[in-house]
């Protein structure tokens, strides 16, 4: 992760606030001024890093002393957006005419970011999974009693600790937003504007319960900081690449599920702490967490526990467990919410390729159709009559044909939890 912060207050004073490291691009010597007699504000900045990579420059803006950023500021030029080179003087412009006109204020506070795209800022990683081959699989039963396929992944990579929150998701609208990447249409969804997700459903606000539009910006809803976003397929890869990552493939989702230390012949495990399901281990239906008391009437399947907040099981939890970050130190692989990946269903594991490549018919990213989700939710456990624990198993694949349905299907009654997290890879 490499990311910069700069909060910069307009006024009589000038305070900059910043973190520093020497894995982040670094920001200096900034200074804010309105121009004289106009509604423009002159930005000007330094910024370099170590490795000379092209930056993400993007500003927002509070009228509230920077407890709140939300007014809605777009009308930016210069050194501002995409593949920003490092240098000295960098100036943005900002058109607060255009943008906020007829208001004034006297805590006016601007927040610039610079990100050289290998970092959101705030996600944390889990540990490094090493290149090299697993046996992807095993639906239960002995050794060998189930289909497996061994496949080498011939890079290593990182994937996300904690599934993608409410409010990184709403950071990441609001920035896509003033950038032009997304679209909002009224108060009911917010629409993709590049890339795979272009004039696709991200997500849909009506009765949303994670993120709501809240006069001129996008807020998680109250109480929802730290809790799994769900959102479309198309709303996961959107996030996903903005910010330059990407979605798991299944065998990536897999192998770091797994650990490393149980991702081999006479080494699988059920799930990611061992063979058995027991309550303080993670969020599935009747869990005994205090978020199964949360419950949501559901059209299909009557009243249902709640997702709980991201990394809720790190040895504090109630019911007591131990620390559930599995072998990569990554949490709720199983349960909480489901996981979209990058990948295409394939009906048995013994069709997936042994070798793993992004360009295959499988992880190939034109036309996505009946893409792979994994991982369990909150609906998971033996507590549902007729719904199977086995969705918590490392190796339970199953898929949506639609990819838009945990929004707007009204077969899962109020939605289904499917969420995301993401991954950056070595090559």
């Amino acid at each position: 992760m490499k990311a910069k912060r700069i909060i910069l207050w307009l006024g009589t004073s000038l305070m900059i606030v910043a973190t520093a490291s020497a894995t982040v691009p670094v920001v200096t010597n900034v200074v804010a001024s309105q121009r004289t007699s106009t509604k423009l504000v002159d930005i000007y900045y330094n910024v370099s890093d170590a490795e000379g990579d092209l930056l993400k420059i993007g500003v927002e803006v509070s009228h509230t002393d920077g407890r709140t950023f939300n007014i809605p500021s777009s009308s930016f030029t210069g050194d501002y957006g995409d593949n920003i080179v490092t240098g000295i003087n960098k100036h943005i412009v900002w058109d607060a005419g255009k943008d906020w006109d007829g208001e004034y204020t006297t805590q006016m506070v601007i927040k610039v970011t610079a990100s050289d795209t290998k970092g959101l800022p705030g996600l944390q990683w889990g540990n490094e999974v090493p290149p090299g081959g697993f046996l992807m699989g095993q639906e239960g039963g002995a050794e060998g009693y189930g289909p497996s396929r061994h496949v080498n992944i011939p890079w290593s990579y990182w994937v996300s600790k904690y599934e993608i929150t409410s409010a990184q998701y709403a950071e990441y609208l609001n920035i896509a937003l003033a950038a032009g990447k997304v679209r909002r249409n009224g108060t009911t969804n917010v629409t993709g504007l590049v890339g795979v997700s272009t004039n696709k459903l991200l997500i849909n606000l009506a009765g949303n319960r994670d993120i709501m539009w809240n006069v001129n910006a996008f807020e998680p809803v109250a109480g929802r900081t730290n809790f799994p976003v769900r959102v479309t397929w198309f709303g996961a890869i959107a996030f996903a690449q903005f910010y330059g990552y990407d979605l798991p493939t299944d065998a990536e989702w897999e192998k770091a599920a797994r650990g490393p230390d149980h991702a081999g012949v006479d080494q699988h495990q059920a799930y990611p702490w061992g063979n058995t399901l027991a309550t303080g281990y993670a969020n599935y239906y009747l869990s005994g967490d205090p978020y199964d008391n949360i419950y949501m009437l559901n059209s299909d399947y009557g009243l249902r526990g709640d997702i709980s907040p991201t990394g809720y099981y790190n040895g504090n939890q109630t019911p007591l467990g131990p620390n559930m970050a599995n072998g990569y130190g990554l949490y709720d692989v199983s349960g909480n919410v489901c996981e979209w990946t990058r990948s295409r269903f394939v009906s048995t594991v013994e069709q997936y390729d042994q070798t793993e490549s992004l360009t295959n018919s499988i992880n190939t990213l034109t036309s996505p159709t009946n893409m792979v989700i994994r991982g369990g939710s909150c609906l998971s456990g033996t507590g549902y009559s007729g719904w199977p624990v086995d969705e918590l198993y490392c190796f339970y694949r199953t898929n949506r044909t639609s990819l838009v349905e945990d929004e707007s299907n009204s077969n899962y009654g109020e939605r289904p939890n499917i969420g995301f997290r993401v991954i950056r890879r070595s090559q």
